[in-house]
């Protein structure tokens, strides 16, 4: 196989655009479409598809990505069915019950510390074990910043149920030799049921194609910028259902 060359970004084709700033921007994640999705009432898509939920573009039941940088979160978002259950576990480790309100109450960025309620340290809090194979009431999030083979940034993130198939992608992305966005990858879903019900479940494989000279540059031009970036990719729980497997 010939490896592709490829050079540093010419800062003049920023085109006035400036540095990351997470602060300023709602990150391009991408979801399944689910049954019960707000897109599949309104017309939008179908259960299956990927959307992107920043620019509302549907890529249809597969999508074609190039990976940039891997990382991992937490997330806890809390619902009054879950409620009983959290205080429980809070309260059975000595901690505090939670405050009122629902919504995001505690995230980590660094999957070592909490910042919110209960904001301890990841390992020693008993909303993040697994209790056999029911997830944890704080989601461990395994998210890809990729890029489209436009060379438009996605996240694509991988939770609860999902995690598995996020925990798959990083293992392929740590035994591939050399930068991540050197090849293609390709995202598809299949149907999974459970007693909830049934779910479109994303898949990841690594295609036989070779990233393009001229999306290498643009691969390299984003991994630039996210470097160091704290990345806020909050996912919406309640957005398909309370219990769907958690797809992008």
């Amino acid at each position: 196989m010939t490896m592709q060359k490829y050079e540093e970004p010419d800062s003049r084709l920023d085109l006035g655009k400036t540095e990351l700033d997470a602060g300023d921007l709602v990150m391009p994640r991408v979801k399944v479409i689910q049954k019960m999705s707000d897109e599949t009432n309104d017309g939008r898509g179908k259960e299956g598809d990927f959307f992107n939920t920043l620019t509302g573009e549907n890529y249809g039941t597969s999508l074609r990505f190039i990976p940039i940088l891997p990382f991992k979160q937490r997330v806890f978002l809390v619902r009054d069915e879950k409620r009983a259950a959290i205080n429980a576990a809070l309260t059975g480790a000595g901690l505090y019950e939670l405050s009122d309100g629902n919504g995001l109450k505690c995230r980590s960025f660094d999957m070592a510390q909490g910042r919110g309620e209960p904001g301890v340290a990841c390992a020693e809090c008993p909303l993040s074990q697994w209790d056999g194979n029911i997830p944890p009431l704080c989601s461990e999030t395994y998210n890809v910043a990729a890029m489209t083979e436009l060379g438009e940034l996605i996240i694509l993130s991988f939770v609860k149920s999902s995690a598995k198939t996020g925990k798959r992608v990083f293992s392929m992305l740590r035994m591939r030799p050399g930068v991540p966005w050197a090849s293609i990858y390709e995202a598809s879903t299949r149907s999974e049921k459970n007693d909830k019900g049934t779910f479109a479940v994303p898949e990841v494989t690594v295609t036989k194609d070779v990233t393009p000279t001229e999306l290498l540059t643009q691969a390299l031009a984003w991994a630039h910028q996210l470097r160091g970036a704290q990345i806020d990719v909050t996912p919406i729980d309640e957005e398909d259902g309370a219990e769907a497997p958690a797809p992008f």
